[in-house]
């Protein structure tokens, strides 16, 4: 869209903020301002979203805890190991993070970039550019992932040999309750293999517990160092619709990899829309008091509307 000559615009996540005429020295077009007739303005401005970020399929929305195996397609370039195979190569992500404890944490900030606030500047001399400003509403906060219109049920899609999905209800115990340390084959939300416990929940965007949280996390341990390949394999999450759509995330917003087997740069994985690909988040044996983890946000939660 194609501003007319003295109309600035500006967008911030997907809104238009503010609208700001802008006549020269007083001046609109080539009729000149007297204090007799006032200016006459006519403004328009079309504002169009993108999508709701889902994927259309045929696959319902599954209730609570059902848990079915997946067939990963091969494909040149996919992710193979897991928990229980062979040490992945790294991959090169441009997620970048800061060593701590022998690991390394991520955090990707959510906040928008800086635009313009539509504020009118100084020309010349010190004469003000003049005009006239409209404030328009901001767009909606975050909401919780549970308030999500039309949401049903939340799939984790996790890699040991295969893909296997565990389904939770959107109000079920699983993601609003944070299991105590330590995870165990009696204590957990989902198992790999028999020395991996994994705890989901909704979260805030470091991946601390909130039942009314606008993130979905994944966390846990794995107890074994190469030879075997790293733990925590998330392929995606996904939300399930009441229409059988499905939306899988879209912001990886912090994570915490441990251990000589994890493989930093395979994160993003988490949410490239393909479950032939993971994440390897590694072991943490030698800091049973930390838990590997994942933390996911969705377009339909962080900008609803």
């Amino acid at each position: 869209m194609q501003a007319r000559p003295g109309v600035r615009l500006a967008h911030d996540r997907g809104a238009w903020r503010r609208l700001q005429f802008l006549g020269p020295r007083g001046s609109i077009g080539r009729m000149r301002m007297t204090s007799l007739v006032p200016p006459c303005l006519a403004l328009l401005a079309l504002a169009c979203g993108p999508g709701d970020g889902r994927n259309e399929t045929d696959t319902p929305a599954t209730m609570p805890v059902t848990v079915t195996e997946v067939s990963a397609t091969g494909t040149a370039g996919t992710s193979t190991g897991g928990s229980s195979g062979a040490t992945p190569t790294t991959s090169d992500s441009g997620v970048s993070g800061e060593s701590s404890g022998g690991g390394t944490t991520g955090q990707v900030s959510a906040s928008s970039s800086g635009g313009t606030t539509g504020e009118g500047s100084s020309s010349g001399g010190g004469e003000s550019s003049g005009g006239f400003k409209f404030d328009l509403p901001l767009p909606d906060k975050p909401i919780p992932v549970h308030d999500i219109p039309g949401l049903m049920s939340i799939t984790f899609y996790e890699t040991t040999g295969k893909v296997t999905e565990y389904t939770f209800t959107v109000d079920g115990p699983e993601l609003n309750n944070q299991l105590a340390d330590p995870l165990t084959q009696q204590n957990r939300d989902i198992q790999g293999t028999g020395v991996e416990f994994y705890d989901v929940y909704y979260s805030e965007e470091d991946g601390t517990f909130n039942a009314d949280g606008s993130y979905l996390t994944i966390a846990g341990s794995f107890g074994a160092k190469l030879p075997a390949g790293g733990g925590l394999n998330l392929a995606e999450i996904s939300l399930n619709y009441d229409d059988n759509s499905v939306e899988y995330g879209s912001f990886l917003a912090s994570f915490l990899g441990l251990g000589d087997n994890y493989v930093p740069g395979t994160e993003p994985n988490a949410i490239d829309g393909k479950l032939e690909t993971h994440t390897t988040m590694g072991n943490n044996v030698d800091e049973p008091d930390k838990r590997l983890r994942v933390t996911l946000g969705f377009k339909s939660s962080l900008m609803p509307g």
